[in-house]
């Protein structure tokens, strides 16, 4: 029996040893074989595979919908999306840049441009205006600046009914782009390699020479690297001094190998890295049955569509075809590193956990630490794998397999936009590996790679999404809408004109149809196979083409839709585009759905929890907090309290307003429950306590203004607490000079407030204005007796920031863009031009409505 079992033991391992020999050779093989045919199909292809230009023509144009210029089709319907399409050379270099003085873009390419086409059209502005003299009041000073806010705002609104802007922010987006075109042969075309190496160079430290992960952040190695090769990749010369200090930084902070995992992903996939120092990310993982406690399908989608094509990726081990005789790689192997390239031990533990403390955020825990070993150990040891081969072959095949199989569903979902633009350019990558150069699957994806190219004055960046302009549109009509009650409240003085005011209407007429066009139709095909939530009824952030639908964006979907459809003004406008009950059901339905009512009440972003919170000790990405689930939020579960009081509110025969009430209830204790000890809110999705306070304090006030009995006596006292600690809160953050508020993004990272060291700031202080009023209005009408100090209280703080936010006006109508206000995953920043306009001019506002009527009541 034993020298049966020993040479049972031996047969396998030979024949394992040979097939897995045989495996190798038939791989490079047909790699050699997939290399010349892509080499091919790129010369046969050449046309289609250059993103589109206005031949003979000089500059930048701005376009909405599906371009007329290229030779690949966009899927999808095109509403919402926004192009640049440029000339044959890049002739933006007029615009000034000085990230020294402020790392945000002023936007100045597009709102010029937007701002000429309408002066062409003659609307200039709000034409009267109440002159600040002693008759005047502070609500009419401040419904005066709201509306020329509001006329100014309205000339950058698209004829689609929507508004766009620099959705940028984070510097480690462009790069992965644009290693994914130059190692697929997709020519970006000499403008835009123009201008993205001069936003990258734009964002250049000067200090240190490097690169942030963010424009508002200290340099990284990720950020370098990343951005060096990448400009190297865009023409930047080796003995340029730019280039230079970026190498001069890098090598001083230990190279490549001390960059996080995302950058030497990219780098390996360019060639410029070895795989083996890269850690796991076996696609075996999507083949564990779902009910297995760690289960990629369970992990938060933005962190699940970027680790799906990675996985794909590693485990395919997929590099650039021409790597090899590639000069720009051979260099970059010399220039990114401290040691000589092929003397580094790729697969040793010291190699593959390398990260630099400027880079890391997160550490990485001892279980994921304990499971890449264990990974790099077994599913990747050379010796293993050759024993194993059936088996462990079969595994990775079938993994493999299924990860393309996801990948494409989810490029059809989203009609090859992807849910963001890590994942957009690593589908580039994957669908080439996986299909080849001439495959539809590739080229589709061609098509929509401008949809995430946004031009400001600094340069061609990557937006965080293929825009925001969803988002930004609900708040937009919020703040339109108000300036129109509010310019119209004092019978004896008008604000604006009518002609302003009816410029203003046909904004909001124009908005309407947007918000119609936007909400999603039908469900994604297959959705329970690639762990898709419903989708029906929902609103996503950006564009219906992209399609992943988000709960806070749904719940300001359904606000929008219902203020427009019952704004007095629009009675009987037949242009206005009414949504009916059915679909605004649709979307209650997953509102209600997507509440955690198994955990705490709250609602997350776009899925329910399906996760655990150790899932978080296997978070490998080091510089990013809190990715592995999706956790309930402030600002997501306010607005889907908000929006449920206002269905309720105006369906209450509805069969689903019952269900709405008690849901809405039930996010009113989770709102409770989330606030810090001193009264503050977190916020996650923007910087940062001044964020979190405005979306808490009104999804209280909803909250008992609707709910009625469905809350108890005690949780009523709760919120009310709630409240006022809130308020207490901004009222100690206040600057005692100007009347402003100004956080930094460090508040983020910190968890604790950080004040700008530019002092106040627009969006921050129209935030805190928002919530103060909304929390004077609750206590006037429902305990003035006991509030009349606190009241008063905030009733001079409510002033002051209303005079601040007047006085930072400029004279246009506009506000100047000060410091960044968006972030994510707690640690990088990212760009919505939008909110320095829509958010002064929404609190200016409330301001003013809110003082009329205090007026007329006296």
């Amino acid at each position: 029996m034993a020298v049966a079992g020993t040479l049972f033991v031996v047969l396998w391992v030979a024949v394992n040893v040979v097939q897995h020999r045989r495996a190798m050779a038939k791989n490079r093989a047909e790699r050699a074989e997939i290399k010349q045919k892509n080499a091919e199909a790129r010369k046969r292809l050449a046309d289609k595979l250059k993103l589109p230009v206005r031949p003979g023509k000089d500059g930048w144009e701005f376009r909405t919908g599906p371009p007329s210029i290229g030779k690949l089709e966009v899927l999808g319907s095109g509403i919402g999306r926004a192009t640049w399409l440029p000339g044959e050379e890049d002739s933006c270099k007029s615009f000034p840049f000085d990230r020294e003085t402020n790392a945000n873009s002023q936007d100045k390419v597009f709102r010029d441009l937007m701002l000429n086409r309408d002066n062409a059209g003659g609307s200039q502005g709000v034409t009267t205006a109440v002159e600040k003299d002693q008759s005047v009041s502070e609500a009419e000073l401040a419904a005066t600046t709201a509306a020329r806010g509001s006329v100014f705002y309205s000339r950058l609104q698209t004829d689609e009914g929507w508004w766009a802007g620099d959705y940028g922010g984070p510097m480690f987006l462009l790069p992965g782009l644009v290693f994914a075109c130059y190692a697929t042969g997709v020519d970006l075309g000499s403008a835009r390699r123009s201008a993205i190496l001069r936003y990258i160079m734009n964002h250049q430290q000067a200090l240190d020479g490097g690169w942030g992960m963010h424009i508002e952040g200290h340099s990284t190695v990720f950020g370098s690297v990343l951005n060096y090769s990448a400009a190297r990749m865009c023409g930047l010369e080796h003995d340029d001094p730019r280039a230079a200090r970026g190498r001069e930084f890098i090598k001083a902070h230990g190279g490549a190998v001390a960059s996080p995992q995302w950058a030497k992903f990219w780098l390996a996939s360019i060639g410029a890295y070895e795989w083996t120092g890269v850690n796991p990310t076996p696609p075996e993982l999507w083949l564990l049955p779902y009910w297995f406690p760690f289960h990629p399908g369970r992990m938060w989608c933005h962190c699940r569509m970027v680790y799906l094509p990675m996985s794909a990726l590693f485990g395919s081990r997929w590099v650039y075809e021409d790597a090899e005789t590639d000069p720009l790689i051979a260099s970059l192997r010399k220039e990114l590193y401290t040691n000589d390239y092929k003397s580094i031990n790729w697969g040793s533990f010291a190699v593959r956990e390398c990260i630099s403390p400027t880079d890391l955020y997160n550490p990485q825990s001892w279980l994921m630490t304990a499971a890449n070993h264990v990974l790099h150990n077994t599913l990747e040891n050379p010796i293993l794998r050759a024993v194993f081969h059936y088996p462990l072959d079969a595994l990775r095949r079938a993994g493999n397999k299924f990860a393309f199989d996801y990948i494409h569903a989810e490029d059809v979902h989203t009609n090859w936009i992807d849910i963001g633009p890590v994942n957009k350019a690593f589908h580039v990558i994957a669908n080439y590996a996986a299909f080849g150069a001439d495959s539809d699957k590739f080229l589709n994806h061609i098509a929509r790679i401008d949809d995430f190219l946004w031009l400001a004055e600094d340069g061609l960046k990557m937006q965080g999404y293929n825009g925001s302009m969803f988002w930004d549109t609900c708040f937009a009509t919020h703040a339109l809408a108000n300036a129109v009650v509010a310019s119209k409240l004092k019978s004896d003085q008008t604000v604006i004109t009518d002609a302003d005011r009816e410029h203003m209407y046909r904004s909001l007429v124009k908005a309407s149809k947007f918000v119609d066009d936007m909400q999603v139709r039908e469900d994604v095909w297959e959705r329970h196979t690639y762990f898709r939530a419903e989708s029906l009824g929902g609103w996503p952030f950006s564009s219906r083409d992209h399609g992943w639908p988000i709960s806070d964006c749904t719940a300001e979907g359904l606000r929008a839709s219902i203020l427009l459809s019952t704004f007095p003004d629009f009675k009987d406008d037949k242009n206005l585009h009414h949504i009916p009950q059915e679909r605004l059901e649709q979307a209650v339905k997953i509102m209600i759905e997507l509440q955690n009512t198994s955990t705490n009440n709250g609602w997350a972003s776009y899925e329910l929890n399906r996760g655990y919170d150790w899932y978080e000790l296997l978070n490998p990405a080091q510089v990013f907090g809190n990715i592995m689930i999706d956790y309930s939020y402030v600002e997501c579960s306010s607005a889907s309290v908000q929006a449920l009081c206002e269905f309720y509110k105006h369906f209450p025969q509805s069969k689903y307003a019952d269900a709405a009430l008690t849901s809405a209830a039930k996010g009113v204790d989770f709102i409770i429950d989330i606030q810090r000890p001193d009264g503050s809110w977190y916020g996650s999705w923007a910087v940062c306590f001044t964020y979190g306070a405005w979306f808490g304090i009104e999804g209280l006030v909803a909250g008992l203004d609707t709910c009625g009995d469905r809350i108890s006596k005690k949780t009523r006292e709760a919120a009310k607490n709630a409240l006022v600690k809130g308020c207490d809160f901004l009222l100690s953050m206040q600057d005692p000079q100007d009347g402003g508020w100004g956080e930094s993004i460090r508040a983020c990272a910190a968890h604790e407030w950080v004040a700008n060291e530019e002092g106040s700031q627009v969006v921050n202080t129209a935030w805190s204005l928002l919530a103060f009023l909304r929390a004077i209005e609750y206590l006037t009408e429902n305990d003035a007796a006991n509030s009349r100090p606190f009241l008063q209280k905030l009733k001079t703080s409510a002033h002051r920031a209303s005079v601040f936010l007047r006085e930072r006006q400029l004279a246009d109508g506009d506000w100047a863009q000060e410091g960044i206000s968006g972030v994510f995953n707690h640690s990088c920043s990212i760009t919505y031009t939008a909110y320095r306009n829509v958010f002064p001019i929404w609190a200016l506002a409330r301001y003013a409505i809110v003082n009329f009527a205090e007026e007329t009541k006296k």
